[in-house]
C-alpha cells in the first residue's frame, strides 16, 4: 500500500463476481484501486480493465511478476484456488479468495500455512457476512429478545444448469463438486451465522441427474455444537427462486428472506426486524472489501477467516461424505 494510491489490487478472474469487486474498489474513495485484471480470456479481461483504467493480463504469474500490486483478489475456477493462492502468497500479497476457499481440505491447509508464513493477509469472500439484513438478523437474534435457538432451516433454489452459468461449473474437477460447494456453502455460512454456533454433524443426501457429473440437489440435517438442529436444503432443477431462513426460538421466531427483509414472530404479532434494501449485495461487497484493505493494512484478521472459512468447507465435504456413505458424519475439525 502506498499513502497515494490505497491497496493497489489485482483482479484474477474477470467474470461476474470480479465485476463487483471492482465496482466495490470504485466506491472505496480511493482506499482501493484496481491496478491490473487477469483472465486467460483477453477479451473479458480488458473489458473489465477498461473501466478502471487497469492494465491487462492473461496469466497470473505475469501479472504477479510486473509487480506494483499489494493484493489479489481471485475469481477463478474452485480447483485453482489453491495454486493461485500460492503463487501470489510467495510473491508478498495480500489474498481476498472467492468462497469456497478450495476444493479439499488439504488445499485449504496449504494456502493457510503459505500465508502465514508469507506474513500476508489470507481473507475469503463468505460475502453474506457483510449484507445489512443478514447482520441486523444475526445481531437481533444475540441479543436473546426471543429466547434461545430451538431450530432453523434454511432453503435456497437455484437454476444450476443454466446455460448461461459458466461451464466449469458442471465440472467436477473445477468446481469440486455442484450446488453443495457452490450455493450450499452460502447456506452453512449463513446457518452458523444466525444460529451463532458451528455446524458438527450431517445427515444428508445428495442427488446427480444422469446427463451430469456434479449434484443440482440437497438436504441434510445438522447438528450445531450447542445442540440447534438445523435443516439445509438446496436445490437447482425447475423451482422459481428461493432464499430464505427460518430460526425457531423459545419466545418466537424469525424469518429472513432475500426479498422480504427480516421479520420476527412472537405471540401471534408480526414485526419488521430490518426491511430489504436496494443494492444489498454491492453493499456488502463494498464492505468486504472495506474490511480486507483494513486488515491488511494493519496485518491483522479480517473479518472471514480462512480458519472459519475452513469449517464451512469441512460442513460441506461431510455433506458428500454422509450421502456417499449413507450415514451421518461428524464435521472435521468440529468433533
Amino acid at each position: 500500500m502506498t499513502p497515494t494510491s490505497g491497496l493497489r489490487l489485482g483482479v484474477i478472474g474477470a467474470g461476474t463476481i470480479a465485476e463487483f469487486h471492482v465496482a466495490a474498489a470504485r466506491r472505496s474513495g480511493g482506499r482501493v484501486t484496481v491496478a491490473a485484471v487477469c483472465d486467460v480470456r483477453a477479451e473479458a479481461a480488458e473489458k473489465l480493465a477498461a473501466e478502471v483504467g487497469a492494465r491487462v493480463h492473461t496469466d497470473h504469474r505475469a501479472m504477479l511478476d510486473a509487480g506494483g500490486l499489494d493484493a489479489v483478489v481471485i475469481t477463478v475456477p474452485h480447483a485453482l484456488h489453491a495454486p493461485i493462492t500460492l503463487d501470489a502468497a510467495a510473491a508478498g500479497l495480500h489474498v481476498l479468495v472467492e468462497k469456497p476457499v478450495a476444493t479439499t481440505r488439504e488445499d485449504a491447509l496449504r494456502m493457510i500455512e503459505a500465508c502465514r508464513s508469507a506474513g500476508v493477509v489470507l481473507a475469503v469472500g463468505h460475502v453474506l457476512r457483510f449484507v445489512p439484513t443478514l447482520r441486523a438478523a444475526a445481531s437481533f437474534l444475540a441479543s436473546g429478545e426471543l429466547g434461545g435457538v430451538v431450530v432453523a432451516s434454511e432453503r435456497r433454489t437455484a437454476d444450476y444448469a443454466d446455460p448461461a452459468r459458466p461451464r466449469w461449473f458442471l465440472d467436477a474437477g473445477m468446481a469440486g463438486g455442484g450446488i453443495v460447494l457452490n450455493v450450499g456453502t452460502h447456506s452453512i455460512d449463513k446457518l452458523q451465522m444466525l444460529v451463532g454456533s458451528p455446524i458438527v454433524e450431517v445427515t444428508a443426501h445428495v442427488s446427480v441427474p444422469e446427463h451430469l457429473s456434479v449434484e443440482t440437489e440437497a438436504v441434510a440435517l445438522a447438528r450445531h455444537a450447542d445442540g440447534t438442529r438445523s435443516t439445509i436444503s438446496v436445490t437447482g432443477t425447475g423451482l422459481p427462486f428461493t432464499d430464505e431462513a427460518e430460526i425457531v426460538c423459545g419466545g418466537g421466531a424469525v424469518r429472513i428472506s432475500r426479498g422480504e427483509g427480516v421479520w420476527s414472530f412472537r405471540g401471534g404479532v408480526a414485526t419488521q426486524v430490518a426491511a430489504p434494501e436496494p443494492g444489498e449485495m454491492a453493499a456488502a461487497f463494498a464492505a468486504q472489501l472495506t474490511d480486507f484493505a483494513r486488515a491488511c493494512a494493519e496485518r491483522s484478521s479480517p473479518e472471514v477467516t480462512p480458519e472459519y472459512a475452513l469449517s464451512v468447507l469441512d460442513v460441506a465435504l461431510a455433506v458428500y461424505e454422509s450421502a456417499r456413505l449413507g450415514s451421518t458424519v461428524a464435521v472435521k475439525g468440529q468433533s
